[in-house]
């Protein structure tokens, strides 16, 4: 079970969502999981946090049939808990928010980057690269420090 969480990385720091603490609660049963994440910061983008979502739900079908995920201490964990457990994609969930391709192609675009080792080709991607690397070390060392005022 542990592998399959630590697979499951943080598009913003490139880190496991196990290092980097957002596993709260973890319950396992015959054929059944439910697995609890807080993402580091309640104001974490609902992009980046649906990627992990979508990821750590398909990642758990490969061993159970029953999924749970609960995202607690966040601005909208009702409505992402909610969405990810009715299996909706992200502009499902935010059909008011969001244009139907944007989240579909940013997530394939990480994917791509990711694969390929977060090597930008253009100003364009070096731009996003930046801004991620700024955003993601500083979700990062705000994860390191509540892991260290939890004790974990």
């Amino acid at each position: 079970m542990s592998e399959i969480l630590k697979n499951v990385i943080d598009p913003e720091t490139l880190s496991s969502i196990v290092d980097l603490g957002f596993v709260k609660q973890v319950e396992e049963g015959e054929n059944r999981i439910r697995v609890v994440l807080s993402p580091p910061t309640f104001w974490c983008p609902p992009t980046f946090l649906y990627m992990i979502l979508e990821d750590l739900r398909e990642k758990l079908k490969s061993k159970y049939e029953i999924i749970d995920i609960e995202v607690i201490d966040h601005h909208d964990s009702e409505k992402l808990t909610k969405c990810i457990n009715k299996g909706l994609k992200f502009d499902e969930c935010y059909k008011d928010e969001t244009m139907k391709d944007l989240y579909d192609d940013l997530k394939k675009r990480f994917y791509q980057r990711f694969e390929r080792g977060m090597s930008p080709k253009n100003r364009s991607d070096k731009l996003v690269r930046l801004s991620l690397g700024i955003t993601g070390e500083m979700c990062k060392l705000l994860a390191e420090e509540r892991m260290k005022r939890e004790g974990s």
